[in-house]
């Protein structure tokens, strides 16, 4: 019986596999050492082992299945923990703060199954924009993915994420929703001039600014500032890796 399951083979799932070496983990198709699951394939839950902590990395929808695979396979976790998104929340105005008291978009499938296995006893940490070796913000920018200078850009690094599974590991908040980012929310004009300073964009490099709409949100990670303490991690900036 493992330790750790976990669920997903994606970018934060193979760092999680670095970070717990020991942890027992799935790959959607039959793949050297991995776990053979994939929750629209029900005939692959069975091949689920019974694990004490399990971390789910994948969009947690249809939410009809997220409940059917917690009841048959999960139930009996001592911590759940699922990585969800803060897109996940309903703002109404720009540049709202966001807090884990804003109520979720129950819209968006994935957010109605991740409601759903919080209310079962899950942790759900809501990441914001992921960033890290392989996914650097310069590149987002000079490909033109970034259109709003005036937005707010909420990013949380790898690291940042990896300590946040591990605290919340170490110390489960069962029902409760954690926001996970890097720290204070900066506008995009604000990450252009670091860049432009550092060398990673072009001396000329520029984005339109125009008012931002509702989906420019600040996120505040007070809540787990406070469950981290001093052991909070300082990314030290938009590092590409």
């Amino acid at each position: 019986m493992p330790h750790l399951l976990i669920l997903g083979a994606g970018w934060v799932g193979d760092a999680l596999r670095q970070r717990f070496i020991e942890a027992a983990y799935t790959h959607r198709s039959p793949s050297p050492g991995a776990i053979e699951f994939d929750l629209d394939r029900a005939s692959t839950w069975a091949n689920l082992p019974e694990a004490d902590d399990v971390v789910w990395t994948f969009p947690a929808e249809p939410p009809e299945l997220v409940v059917r695979l917690h009841q048959d396979r999960l139930a009996g976790a001592r911590a759940l923990v699922v990585l969800g998104s803060t897109s996940a929340y309903l703002t109404r105005t720009p540049d709202e703060e966001v807090t884990e008291e804003t109520p979720p978009d129950l819209r968006q499938p994935r957010v109605a199954g991740e409601e759903a296995l919080r209310s079962r006893g899950a942790t759900v940490l809501a990441l914001a924009g992921l960033h890290g070796p392989g996914r650097d913000p310069a590149r987002w920018l000079l490909s033109g993915r970034i259109a709003n200078g005036l937005r707010y850009a909420n990013l949380a690094h790898l690291s940042v994420v990896l300590a946040a599974v591990e605290a919340v590991l170490a110390r489960p908040l069962p029902g409760e929703r954690v926001n996970v980012c890097d720290g204070e929310p900066m506008r995009w004009s604000e990450h252009v001039r670091t860049l432009r300073a550092q060398g990673r964009l072009p001396a000329g490099f520029r984005l339109p600014e125009a008012p931002p709409d509702c989906t420019s949100r600040r996120v505040s990670c007070a809540r787990l500032r406070a469950l981290m303490g001093p052991a909070f991690p300082r990314p030290g900036g938009l590092g590409a890796g």
